[in-house]
């Protein structure tokens, strides 16, 4: 009707249905966008990851031993008699050397007459550059952590003295071989304090310029009977000279004998590019090449000389604590001197040395080696097993020029003819006398002949 709106007409042909291929672009777009949205999640969630990571701090240099080393050597990084530092803080078989370590923190504070506000107030001022020296997360908000190096550091200072027989203090009554293991358990490296505590606390304890009162002086006195060469009357000194050349300070009681054990002449720097490892042969295999092994009154362990056929090394004293004042030593150096290590070097050349007892032996006889385990395998043991720690960087080894002369010295034939001569005919007075008389028999045996031919003539 005119004026009316009429409906729509209904078509009669149905809608036509999606294709498949439609169907197929439509779901290949929702599975992109899904995928596109899992990569973003996955994205974010690792980005979250990597910035909630704590920053590494640049003074890190307490570290855990990794499981599978520890569980080789287990007595050699883990401490006997006490904990010190958070690292095995805690642990139920140290709770009555915690009673102990109370006793001797009220000894120190007596003795410095100090009190305890006046400790907190400092150790606060030290607390978060302490904190960075520990390679684990350390929670320091709830006072935990500023308690442990309080305690502990005063304990050490206190045990020191006392141990030294200053200012008459006294130790705890051990045993002697629990007195062996409570200052070895002070050399490993899950076990420490940092050094700037012990020095600053001491130094607030007992205000002094004179250097026979520098906590330096009273560590290296200390733990003397770890320097692995006696008579070295000059340690404190070298190590004052390596301080003040470097600019280093010293992190910790292991950092300290790694000092203590550096050469005289440390590496060239950079690093010359011709640098690399060079193996030697075993002691027996170079005496067979005719060079001779001597043992030396060198400054330091690794003062080793090699000259025209001569090599002479520093006399080491290889006893009980030796292994682990190398293990640790050398596990610190493979966590924080990848390229300036000397004493993993110096056990790597002397590894190479001994394959066998009769090649720790000959090192014996010729006052290379001080063996006061009473067993020449026993040597080899240990310095296998030191051994196994080490990981040699090829591009600073440091003594590659040593080997290099060594090595090209004994592929000469006349050094072995000679080597071989001296062995078989010269190496007792008695031989040397048949020598001399077969020598003498040969030449008038060949002059005798010379003269009869002559006459015959």
């Amino acid at each position: 009707m005119p004026g009316k709106r009429g409906r729509k007409k209904r078509s009669n042909y149905p809608i036509p249905a999606p294709t498949p291929k439609g169907i197929r672009k439509e779901k290949e777009n929702y599975i992109s966008i899904d995928i596109e949205d899992d990569n973003h999640k996955l994205a974010t969630s690792i980005e979250n990851s990597i910035q909630g990571l704590p920053p590494i701090p640049p003074d890190c240099c307490i570290y855990k031993v990794p499981p599978k080393l520890r569980s080789l050597h287990e007595k050699a990084y883990t401490p006997q008699v006490v904990s010190i530092g958070p690292f095995h803080h805690g642990k139920k078989e140290f709770e009555v050397m915690e009673e102990h370590k109370l006793r001797y923190l009220h000894a120190f504070l007596n003795r410095a007459n100090l009190s305890l506000e006046d400790c907190i107030t400092e150790m606060k001022k030290w607390e978060r550059k302490a904190c960075n020296y520990y390679a684990q997360k350390i929670d320091i908000s709830d006072g935990k952590f500023l308690k442990i190096i309080l305690v502990d550091s005063c304990f050490i200072i206190e045990a020191m003295l006392a141990s030294l027989g200053v200012g008459g203090g006294r130790l705890i009554p051990y045993l002697p071989e629990e007195i062996f293991l409570f200052q070895t358990d002070l050399i490993l490296l899950e076990n420490q304090i940092p050094f700037f505590v012990l020095d600053g606390l001491f130094q607030l304890a007992f205000p002094s310029d004179h250097e026979e009162m520098l906590f330096l002086k009273f560590s290296i006195d200390y733990f003397s009977n770890f320097m692995l060469i006696k008579d070295d009357n000059k340690l404190f000194n070298k190590v004052k000279v390596y301080l003040k050349m470097t600019g280093f300070e010293v992190k910790h009681f292991v950092d300290l004998l790694r000092i203590c054990f550096l050469p005289t002449k440390l590496r060239a720097r950079p690093l010359p590019d011709k640098v690399k490892l060079i193996t030697i042969c075993n002691a027996l295999d170079l005496q067979e090449a005719g060079i001779s092994l001597k043992g030396s009154s060198g400054n330091t362990l690794l003062d080793i000389r090699y000259t025209k056929g001569v090599l002479e090394i520093p006399r080491l004293v290889v006893e009980e604590s030796s292994e682990i004042v190398l293990i640790n030593i050398v596990v610190l150096e493979n966590c924080l001197y990848t390229y300036d290590s000397y004493i993993r070097d110096y056990v790597f050349f002397m590894h190479m040395l001994m394959d066998t007892p009769k090649d720790a032996e000959l090192l014996i006889q010729n006052e290379i080696i001080e063996n006061c385990l009473g067993d020449s395998k026993a040597v080899v043991t240990l310095f296998n097993k030191v051994g196994y720690e080490v990981l040699i960087n090829d591009s600073s080894y440091y003594f590659f020029d040593i080997s290099k002369k060594i090595n090209a010295y004994r592929i000469v034939s006349r050094h072995t003819w000679m080597a071989t001569f001296k062995r078989d005919y010269c190496s007792t007075p008695m031989r040397i006398a048949y020598t001399i008389v077969a020598v003498l028999l040969v030449v008038l045996t060949l002059m005798q002949t010379a003269l009869l031919q002559s006459l015959r003539m």
